[in-house]
């Protein structure tokens, strides 16, 4: 017969517990001798598993106040990859962009209620006047992780936090011209426009358009022309 080990039975407990909704992010973890008593384990075997958790990015310990669960896997599995901010990077991440942006439109074209419509008016409306790098930054990261929110797809939006932190470096650095502010204004109100219109190919085309106008923005700006 199979035999769960302590270590196994602290990490399943947390993962149990949050498959099931006992724990969401946010939520304190019991005091250390507490949770070794519930879960029938010594305190060293306990410490082991709460550092496997911590490595998977499940839980974080903050000094004088405890263990929490954090949602930090997919920033910890994206580092460890290599999928990290730079200019190497820049490219193969538009890359990916269009594959999961196009595949996204795809799936959502269609299924846009006016309450999203209203969301996504006000996060394009921010490009429409003046605002700080750091708004513009917010925007477009809100605007797009709503479109990938449509599908539903809990697997996707795993996918989509991997390139949380390449998305918030390559946007940083382009939002330092104002032409590409522009480019992105442009972009929105056209993507969605289409969206409004539920026309699958315009839709298909403009995220294109969007994503190609971008690469090419960051050529020129690896080449130092910008």
């Amino acid at each position: 017969m199979f035999r769960v080990n302590a270590t196994d039975i602290v990490v399943n407990y947390v993962k149990d517990a949050l498959r099931a909704g006992k724990l969401h992010v946010g939520d304190r973890l019991p005091k250390e001798a507490d949770m070794a008593k519930e879960l029938g384990v010594g305190r060293s075997s306990l410490r082991e598993g709460m550092k496997i958790l911590a490595a998977y990015g499940v839980i974080e310990s903050r000094q004088g106040e405890g263990t929490f669960v954090v949602d930090h896997c997919a920033q910890n599995f994206s580092e460890f990859l290599g999928f990290f901010p730079s200019q190497e990077n820049r490219l193969p991440f538009l890359e990916l962009r269009r594959v999961i942006e196009v595949g996204n439109i795809l799936t959502i074209y269609d299924k846009v209620s006016e309450e999203d419509f209203a969301v996504l008016n006000k996060l394009v409306s921010v490009f429409d006047e003046k605002h700080s790098e750091k708004e513009y930054v917010e925007a477009d990261k809100q605007f797009h992780a709503y479109l990938l929110e449509l599908t539903k797809n809990p697997m996707l939006l795993q996918i989509s936090k991997l390139l949380e932190n390449m998305r918030t470096e390559l946007l940083w650095k382009l939002f330092e011209h104002e032409e590409i502010i522009e480019d992105a204004r442009v972009a929105h109100h056209r993507i969605l426009q289409t969206l409004k219109s539920r026309d699958r190919a315009a839709c298909v085309e403009a995220v294109l358009q969007h994503l190609d106008t971008t690469a090419k923005r960051v050529v020129l700006i690896s080449q130092g022309n910008k």
